[in-house]
């Protein structure tokens, strides 16, 4: 089996060779419309400014910002901002952008769609060192913000007007959020100073009620409580004491006659027997007194014991009022004897401690009833302490946000003047907006060398098609390779004077074409990309630097 012919890079340049119109030709045609095209396209040019995202004048440990969103953030919230309908028909119908267009009638959508594809907004950023974990990271620290138009004017007018916006959308964004912050504070703490004043005034009613049974009396009212106690038994003992008294004084008083005769002075006994009975019932009487104050402290006054003694002393009490009674209808007196001083001596101060007893037993009801109270004080005061406590701990617990907040609300003042007075972080215009002198689109260079690379492919792709529909054998190694052997002779290609004439000729006319071709792409480089004084100082420069 023949093996297949594999051609090499000499049968390609032959190719070429044979085929050299098919590759000319086509490729001077399409390079000569590439460069048309790419010089007739409607220029667009781009004005841009350059925006400084600038830090917090004042250390943020002194006074600290309110506004904590990141700067890219806030950049695209003013961008969508800007980019409502409303604003962006407001800045085309300012400088009348888009004339065609409107022309054309096209709805509002198109227009607002194409102004916002010739907006660019590109954040710049750069390794920044975190001051607090020393760490590097990336960080924004400007943008730029850009506007395309046919018209360089009308591009730089616009990008301006853009730039202005951001400045002055960033101070205002910063303002209104630092004052809105301040003002939530403010109307948080005005909340809790009500609250505050609520309960205070709660509590000052509750002590006003309450105000014997509070729980910082408490150890007022127990040492009360304990002195009373005292006061009370002291009073018991004086009592039981003067009974013991009454007692013996009543004992001695049945052994002394009550009158004396008028003319011998000595004693009477004519009443003796009344007396001494008399004396026996109020001996009697103050014991069963004293029996009965000693059980009522031990039984209440249903006790059943009680009951009986209070009657037995109600009798002996009658009783003693019935003999007084008598003896007064009796009294010696009347038939002109006189008291026997001994006797008066000891029924005066049985009087008199009768009357102390009377005074004490009023003192000790008294003291009963003071003891009542502050026991029932002490017994309230526990049932009082929770309820004060709840209050106290709202009191507490409210009054202590009240300050937080009175306090943030005083940083957030201060962030509010540091935002007004434009000390925080702040954007600043260190490259405006200029009016452009070069398009940035078309790249025509561009245009044009790709034009020539796809047209030298496609005239060699043609070029290669051409050899590949017509085929034929050319050469002495393809006449071999089909006969299977070699030719005897190969007679070359004979060259006559026309030949060498003709070929004398196309070199001229290919040579005229080239400068020609040449002289064109210079004054269409001069004209339309950059003037050629331009160029060479450029190029000058350039040459200098290295």
């Amino acid at each position: 089996m023949e093996d297949e012919y594999v051609k090499g890079l000499g049968d390609y340049l032959d190719i070429l060779r044979r085929r050299k119109y098919f590759v000319i030709i086509p490729a001077v045609i399409l390079i000569i419309i590439s460069t048309v095209v790419a010089y007739t396209l409607p220029a667009t040019y781009k004005s841009e400014g350059l925006i400084l995202i600038e830090s917090q004048e004042i250390p943020t440990n002194l006074v600290r910002s309110t506004v904590t969103s990141y700067a890219d953030q806030r950049i695209e919230v003013i961008k969508q901002r800007l980019m409502t309908t409303g604003k962006v028909m407001a800045v085309v119908n300012k400088y009348s952008l888009y004339p065609d267009m409107v022309k054309q009638s096209q709805p509002i959508s198109s227009i607002v769609a194409t102004f916002r594809g010739n907006v660019k907004v590109e954040m710049v950023s750069a390794n920044v060192t975190d001051p607090n974990s020393g760490r590097s990271r990336r960080a924004s620290i400007a943008f730029t913000v850009s506007f395309m138009d046919k018209s360089p004017v009308l591009a730089q007018k616009v990008a301006n007007d853009l730039v202005t916006v951001f400045l002055n959308e960033n101070v205002r964004t910063r303002t209104e959020k630092a004052t809105e912050t301040k003002k939530f504070l403010e109307e948080e703490a005005n909340k809790f100073q009500r609250k505050v004043q609520l309960i205070e005034k709660k509590i000052a009613e509750f002590k006003d009620e309450y105000s014997d049974s509070l729980p910082e009396l408490l150890q007022y009212n127990l040492a009360r409580v304990e002195q009373l106690q005292k006061e009370h038994g002291g009073t018991q003992n004086q009592i039981i004491a003067l009974n013991d008294q009454i007692m013996t004084m009543n004992l001695e008083l049945v052994h002394v006659p009550a009158y004396l005769d008028n003319q011998q002075g000595t004693p009477q006994a004519y009443q003796t027997q009344e007396q001494a009975t008399l004396a026996k019932l109020k001996t009697e009487l103050a014991e069963i007194t004293e029996h009965l104050m000693q059980i009522k402290q031990r039984y209440s006054a249903n006790h059943p014991d009680v009951k009986s003694v209070t009657k037995q002393l109600k009798l002996l009490e009658d009783k003693v009022a019935a003999s007084e009674s008598k003896g007064v209808r009796l009294s010696p007196n009347k038939l002109g004897n006189r008291m026997n001083p001994a006797y008066l001596q000891i029924k005066s101060r049985i009087d008199s401690s009768e009357r102390e007893i009377v005074r004490l037993r009023n003192g000790l009801a008294d003291v009963k009833s003071k003891l009542t109270v502050y026991e029932q004080r002490i017994v309230q005061t526990h049932q009082v302490q929770r309820a004060y406590d709840d209050l106290t701990r709202d009191h507490v617990s409210n009054l202590r946000k009240y300050e937080e907040l009175r306090a943030k609300e005083l940083e957030a003042g201060l962030a509010e003047n540091l935002e007004s007075e434009n000390k925080g972080e702040k954007f600043s215009l260190i490259d405006p907006p200029l009016v452009p002198n070069k398009a940035e689109k078309p790249n025509r260079a561009k245009i044009v060398v790709m034009g020539v690379v796809m047209s030298v492919g496609i005239g060699v792709g043609l070029a290669l098609a051409m050899e590949l529909l017509l085929g034929g054998i050319r050469g002495y190694k393809q006449i071999s390779r089909v006969l299977g052997s070699a030719p005897l002779v190969v007679i070359p290609v004979i060259t006559t004077v026309q030949d060498i004439q003709l070929k004398a000729a196309n070199r001229k006319r290919i040579l005229f074409i080239l400068l020609l071709l040449m002289g064109l792409s210079v004054v269409g480089f001069h004209f339309l990309i950059m003037d050629l004084e331009v160029l060479w100082f450029k190029v000058i420069r350039k040459i200098s630097l290295l």
